[in-house]
């Protein structure tokens, strides 16, 4: 699957359950939206979403994105992260590319903007169904709850055109020591202001 494809397909999902008004659902709402979709495709469609998703969500494995994950959520750990980055996944293509481009933009974002101002959970944009929409849809599809992961051994991923994450910021897969408290200030002040209590 090509990342257009991946990409229409999330943004069809958003579409599902967004109001007339423009709200923006919560990365729950999107993934269960996401695996509806996906259900009605064949099997190793479903996969190659999987797959797509997983290069995807590599783009975003930066500390940047970690940091604001902490900023916005309070609270960082390996699974906070993953459901982060599916969260922004969730949040649609030209989202997603602003927040790999510059992690600071969050702080424009509409729900994020919102979740500071106590609007929307602060977990709103964790989506922990986003990241299992492909396993839960082909457990929809096939009715066998192992099947996806015995599909995965078979299909294996193929190179996609997804853009290769930049190595300068990846996230080392530590976070919260005094370097990095003293490094969001300077690298995400819009945020930071954002959330900070007055």
């Amino acid at each position: 699957m090509q990342v257009n494809e991946f990409w229409s397909l999330v943004e069809s999902a958003r579409e599902d359950v967004s109001g007339d008004g423009g709200d923006w659902p919560s990365g729950s709402v999107v993934g269960r939206a996401l695996a509806a979709r996906l259900a009605q495709l064949p099997a190793e469609h479903i996969v190659e979403f999987y797959h797509c998703y997983e290069r995807v969500a590599a783009r975003a494995h930066q500390w940047g994105l970690c940091a604001a994950a902490y900023v916005i959520c309070r609270y960082i750990s390996d699974d906070t992260f993953s459901d982060f980055k599916a969260g922004l996944v969730g949040l649609g293509r030209e989202a997603f590319e602003q927040a790999v481009a510059d992690a600071d933009a969050l702080a424009e974002h509409p729900m994020v903007r919102a979740i500071a101002a106590g609007h929307v959970d602060r977990f709103a944009l964790a989506a922990e169904e986003i990241q299992f929409a492909a396993s839960s849809a082909f457990e929809q599809h096939s009715d066998d709850a192992d099947g996806f992961w015995e599909a995965l051994e078979i299909q294996p991923d193929e190179p996609g055109d997804e853009e290769e994450p930049s190595a300068d910021d990846q996230w080392s897969g530590q976070f919260g020591s005094a370097g990095d408290a003293a490094q969001i200030p300077l690298r995400l002040p819009r945020l930071l202001a954002l959330f900070s209590v007055p």
